[in-house]
C-alpha cells in the first residue's frame, strides 16, 4: 500500500510516499481503507522530532492521526464496528499511520461517519472537534450563558470551538484577522476582535473561559480578563503552561488548565450527531491529493489557513 513516511525529523521535504506491506488486524483491532486524511499541527512538530521523547527514533516512521473510510477487516473479538462500515476517527499516541491507503486502529478510536459528509469532509473533523469538546467541556465546565473567548477562532481547532460553544449556548467572542470575521460569524460567533487592531488583553470583557488555541496569549497576561471563577485553557506543550497550572490549582480561584485531547467513540458520536443536526460543520481550507503531503504540511506551517486541510485518498 502507499503510505506517507519519513526516515528522519526534519523540514517538510523529509516526506515522502511509499509502498510498505499492508497491515493485518490483531483480534482487537480494525482495519480501514483510508479515502480521506487530514494535517495537524501535532503531525508537522512529529515530523520535526519535537517530540522525539515520545515518539521515538525508529525509522521511517509514517504520518497522520485523522482519517475517514471504510472497514475491511476485523479481528475476531471487534464486536462496535463491521465491515463495510463507514467511519471516521484519530488515532491516539505519538506515531501516526492515517496518511496511508490504509490504517490499523482499534474499535473505541472510531465512529459513524455522518452520512451527510464526504469522506473527505468526515476527516477534517476528529481530532479539532475532539480538541475543542475536551477542552470547553471537561476543562472549562462550560454552561449555558457563558463569556466564552477563542483566541485563533479560525484555525482548525477555533472553528470548532466556536460552534461547540454555541451548541452549549454560550456567549463567543472569536479573535482573528479581520478576513476571517465573516465566516466566523456564520459559525456563530457573537463579536469578532481583528488582534491587529486591539490587543486581547485590554478587552473591557471578562471571560468565564479563555481558550488559546493560538498559543500566544499566557495565563499571567489573560488573568486580568477572567471572570472570578475563570479558566484559561491551552493546547500547547511548553513550562509556562506547566507552571500556571501548578500555581492556580493551589494558590487560585482563576485557573490555568491544558488540554490534551484522546480519541473517544462516545465523543466521536456526538459529534457527529452535531453534524447530523446541521449543528456544527467541518471547515476546509484545501484539499490535496496524498501525493502532495509535502505542500500541505508546508501550507498548514504558514499559519494562515481557514479551518482544515485535508488529504483526499
Amino acid at each position: 500500500m502507499k503510505a506517507a513516511v519519513f526516515n528522519k525529523y526534519g523540514a517538510t521535504d523529509v516526506l515522502e510516499i511509499v509502498d510498505i506491506e499492508k497491515p493485518s488486524p490483531k483480534p482487537d483491532e480494525a482495519l480501514v481503507q483510508v479515502r480521506g486524511a487530514s494535517i495537524n499541527p501535532k503531525d508537522t512538530f512529529l515530523r520535526k522530532g519535537r517530540f522525539k521523547r515520545f515518539s521515538g527514533s525508529r525509522f521511517p516512521m509514517q504520518t497522520g492521526l485523522d482519517f475517514a473510510g471504510e472497514v475491511v477487516d476485523v479481528g475476531r473479538e471487534v464486536q462496535t464496528v463491521k465491515t463495510g462500515e463507514a467511519v471516521f476517527g484519530m488515532l491516539d499516541g505519538w506515531q501516526g499511520r492515517a496518511c496511508a491507503e490504509y490504517v490499523l486502529t482499534k474499535p473505541g478510536q472510531l465512529a459513524k461517519k455522518p452520512e451527510c459528509l464526504s469522506f473527505q469532509e468526515a476527516a477534517a473533523l476528529p481530532l479539532v472537534s475532539l480538541t475543542a469538546l475536551q477542552a470547553l467541556r471537561d476543562k472549562g465546565k462550560i454552561q449555558k450563558g457563558m463569556e466564552v473567548c477563542i483566541n485563533g477562532a479560525s484555525g482548525g481547532v477555533g472553528s470548532m470551538a466556536v460552534q461547540i460553544a454555541k451548541i452549549h449556548h454560550a456567549t463567543v467572542t472569536a479573535v482573528s484577522s479581520a478576513a476571517n470575521h465573516e465566516l466566523l460569524i456564520d459559525l456563530g460567533a457573537d463579536i469578532c476582535i481583528d488582534y491587529h487592531d486591539r490587543a486581547i488583553k485590554n478587552s473591557a470583557q471578562h471571560f468565564d473561559i479563555f481558550f488559546d488555541v493560538f498559543g500566544n496569549q499566557p495565563f499571567r497576561i489573560i488573568k486580568p480578563i477572567l471572570t472570578k471563577n475563570g479558566t484559561w485553557i491551552s493546547t500547547v506543550i511548553q513550562p509556562h503552561v506547566f507552571i500556571s497550572m501548578f500555581a492556580t490549582a493551589l494558590f487560585s480561584r482563576k485557573k490555568a488548565k491544558m488540554v490534551m485531547v484522546h480519541s473517544c467513540r462516545e465523543d466521536l458520536s456526538m459529534v457527529g450527531n452535531w453534524v447530523e443536526a446541521g449543528s456544527l460543520k467541518p471547515v476546509i481550507s484545501k484539499v490535496f491529493p496524498l501525493e502532495n503531503i509535502q505542500e500541505a504540511h508546508a501550507l498548514l506551517e504558514a499559519k494562515h489557513t481557514r479551518g482544515k486541510i485535508v488529504l483526499s485518498l
